[in-house]
C-alpha cells in the first residue's frame, strides 16, 4: 500500500511541477545559469541533449498551452483514479494471495522473449496518455514528452517491483529493460526527427489458448495481457510523410502506412512432456510485413476533444489487414491476425 501512494504522490509532482516552472520568472540573458535552482538547470541540461529540433506540434488543436489549474485538478485526479483502478484489477489477477520475499528470475525463454514487446508496447503507450494528460492539463509540449515518458517508465517500473514480491512470478530484468525502453523510444519519437513517422502498435485476436482458459501457471485465469499467442506488435511507417523529402508524397495516399511485425506461435501451455525437457520447445515467433492505416488520415478532425481523443488513441492499434510472413515460413495472410492464409 505505501508503494501505491508514493507513486500517486509521484504522478501528483509530475502534474504540478511544469505549472509551477511556468509560474517562475524567466531568466533574463543577463541571469547566471548557477543561480537557477537545480532541477531546473537538469531539465535544461536534458533539454539540449534531446532537442535537436523543436518538439513536434500537437495533432490536436483543442490541446492548449498555458497552466489550467482546474484541469491540472482534474488531470490530477483522472489519473490517480485510473492508476488505482489498474492496481486492484493486477492485484486481483497477479498478486492476490501471492505474495513472497521480493526475488529476481530471469525469464529469457518465457515465450520467447515475445513478452518484452508488451513491455515496451506497456510503456510506450502509457506514456502516450499522460502525454495526453499533461498537454490537456496546459503543460507545455517539451516538458510534457519528457514527464509523460518518466511517468510512464515509473509505473511499469512499479509493476515490475510488485511482480517481484509475488511467489509466481519475480522481478526480471529483461522486463524492466523493456519497460524503460519503450518510454524511452516514445519520448524520441516525440524529439528526433528521424523517428517522427514511426509509431509502435499492438493488435490482438483471442487465441485457442484463451478462449479455453489455458495459463501457463495452474490455478490461474487467463487474462488477455497474458494472451500472447493472439497478440502482435508492429513498427508502422508513415510511407506519405517518409516522402514529402522527396517532394513525391502524392505518390503514396496518406492514411495507408506499412509496418513490420512481430506474433507468436505456439505460446500456449508449456509441454512438461517435451523430448527435449524444454517446456517451450514449441514456441517460436513469426515476422511479417504488412499494410497498416493512420486513422488520423481517415477519420476527419471531430469538433469534439474527447472524440479526437478516442481517434488518437486508437491509431496505436493496428486493425486486420493483409500481411506477408516472411519467417519462419513463407505465407500470405488475406486480413491478419485473422489466420485466412494462400500458400
Amino acid at each position: 500500500m505505501t508503494r501505491t501512494f508514493f507513486c500517486f504522490a509521484m504522478i501528483l509532482v509530475g502534474l504540478l511541477s511544469p505549472a509551477l516552472l511556468h509560474a517562475q520568472a524567466i531568466p533574463t540573458s543577463r541571469t547566471s545559469f548557477n543561480t537557477i535552482p537545480a532541477f531546473q538547470r537538469s531539465l535544461a541540461s536534458a533539454r539540449r541533449v534531446l532537442d535537436t529540433t523543436n518538439p513536434l506540434p500537437s495533432a490536436d488543436t483543442s490541446i492548449r498551452s498555458g497552466t489550467d489549474w482546474t484541469r491540472i485538478g482534474i488531470t490530477a485526479g483522472s489519473l490517480t483514479a485510473a492508476i488505482t483502478a489498474l492496481h486492484i484489477y493486477q492485484l486481483n489477477a497477479w498478486w492476490a494471495n501471492r505474495r513472497a520475499p521480493f526475488h529476481v528470475i530471469e525469464d529469457g525463454d518465457y515465450q520467447v522473449n515475445f513478452d518484452k514487446f508488451g513491455h515496451l508496447f506497456g510503456a510506450y503507450y502509457s506514456s502516450y496518455f499522460f502525454d495526453e494528460a499533461y498537454r490537456w492539463a496546459g503543460v507545455d509540449t517539451a516538458e510534457s514528452a519528457m514527464l509523460a515518458a518518466l511517468s510512464g517508465a515509473f509505473w511499469e517500473f512499479y509493476v515490475e517491483i510488485e511482480d517481484g514480491f509475488a511467489s509466481d512470478w519475480g522481478f526480471s530484468r529483461g522486463d524492466a529493460k523493456s519497460d524503460m525502453l519503450g518510454a524511452a523510444f516514445y519520448l524520441m519519437t516525440r524529439r528526433a526527427p528521424i523517428l517522427r513517422d514511426i509509431k509502435y502498435k499492438w493488435s490482438y485476436f483471442p487465441s485457442y489458448k484463451y478462449l479455453h482458459n489455458q495459463p501457463d501457471i495452474p490455478g490461474q485465469t487467463l487474462n488477455f495481457i497474458e494472451d500472447y499467442t493472439g497478440q502482435s506488435y508492429w513498427f508502422s511507417l508513415d510511407v506519405h510523410a517518409a516522402l514529402k523529402d522527396a517532394g513525391v508524397e502524392n505518390a503514396w495516399p496518406s492514411w495507408l502506412r506499412v509496418a513490420l511485425g512481430a506474433s507468436g506461435d505456439g505460446l500456449g501451455p508449456m509441454d512438461f512432456n517435451s523430448p527435449t525437457g524444454n517446456p517451450y520447445d514449441l514456441r517460436h515467433l513469426e515476422w511479417l510485413v504488412s499494410l497498416d492505416y493512420d486513422l488520423g488520415s481517415l477519420i476527419p478532425e471531430s469538433s469534439s476533444g474527447f472524440l479526437n481523443f478516442v481517434r488518437r488513441g486508437l491509431n496505436y492499434w493496428h486493425f486486420p489487414a493483409p500481411a506477408y510472413e516472411f519467417s519462419p515460413e513463407h505465407r500470405f495472410f488475406i486480413l491478419f491476425p485473422l489466420k485466412m492464409t494462400i500458400g
